[in-house]
């Protein structure tokens, strides 16, 4: 029987209960455009990732539906294995540029559970990936060069960590880890149903069902301070969270091109 992961949400809970003493109630003033709340810039921040829902994007559906081969998902895995990877990359490099103290910690929590140090017995994020190519079939290997839309994918991340502003970064990290609960989800249960996958192979996903509903409102909470009565930074922060959406809807792009292309 697998053991449930929770633990592994521990460190981000604890951070999160000590963050978010208060709600989103705070106001933006927008010189000469009225004045918006902060509850309704997640609102519209929400609107935007949602134009590029990535469980609307066809490889998904079609991952749901069962009419995916497994060679199909391993190259799938292959090529987003370099994203998973990257992204404790990603974290460290803004995190070594932060200098509120309370945010950095936020980053490194983040970054100690992706490499899996936040609870003993924890497994990096990128080697529970690797079990899920596995357990299509797949091999272990890293050296796999990817299409061309995930080099732009995980360009675009690292550009937006080392040189991107605060509310740039947190806003492209919102927007990634808060679709990942819900695409999660769908993906082990398309597991386990449509591919009779086992628990080893779902584990990545299985665990992500929790922990990233943290870590995405660690960076809501630290967006939302940023942007409050800060209209610029409000600004630059709904469109990095809009095109962090896109890049990561144009990745699957990639890969179903590269699908249907082998296909014909």
């Amino acid at each position: 029987m697998m053991q449930l992961r929770d633990p592994r949400a521990f460190a981000a809970r604890k951070l999160l209960s000590g963050l978010l003493a208060q709600d989103c109630c705070s106001y933006i003033d927008f010189v000469g455009g009225g004045i918006m709340t902060t509850k309704e810039f997640f609102e519209q921040m929400d609107a935007r990732i949602a134009k590029y829902d990535l469980l609307c994007h066809p490889f998904y559906k079609a991952w749901s539906a069962g009419e995916l081969t497994r060679e199909d998902l391993q190259a799938y895995g292959r090529n987003y294995f370099h994203q998973v990877a990257e992204f404790p990359d990603f974290l460290q490099e803004f995190g070594a540029r932060v200098h509120d103290e309370q945010l950095r910690r936020a980053v490194l929590v983040n970054r100690e559970d992706e490499l899996g140090k936040d609870v003993e017995g924890s497994r990096p994020h990128a080697e529970l990936w690797l079990d899920f190519v596995e357990g299509m079939g797949g091999d272990r290997g890293t050296d796999h060069i990817p299409v061309k839309e995930i080099g732009e994918l995980t360009g675009w991340f690292h550009s937006v960590a080392r040189e991107g502003t605060p509310e740039e970064a947190l806003a492209a990290f919102y927007a990634y880890e808060s679709q990942v609960p819900r695409v999660s989800a769908e993906k082990a249960k398309g597991l386990r149903e449509m591919y009779g996958a086992d628990e080893k192979t779902c584990e990545y996903f299985t665990v992500h069902t929790t922990a990233d509903v943290y870590h995405s409102r660690i960076w809501k909470h630290q967006l939302g301070k940023i942007v409050q009565g800060n209209p610029a930074a409000a600004k630059k922060a709904l469109n990095a969270g809009e095109n962090a959406a896109k890049v990561l809807w144009k990745a699957l792009d990639g890969i179903e091109a590269a699908r249907v292309k082998k296909v014909a």
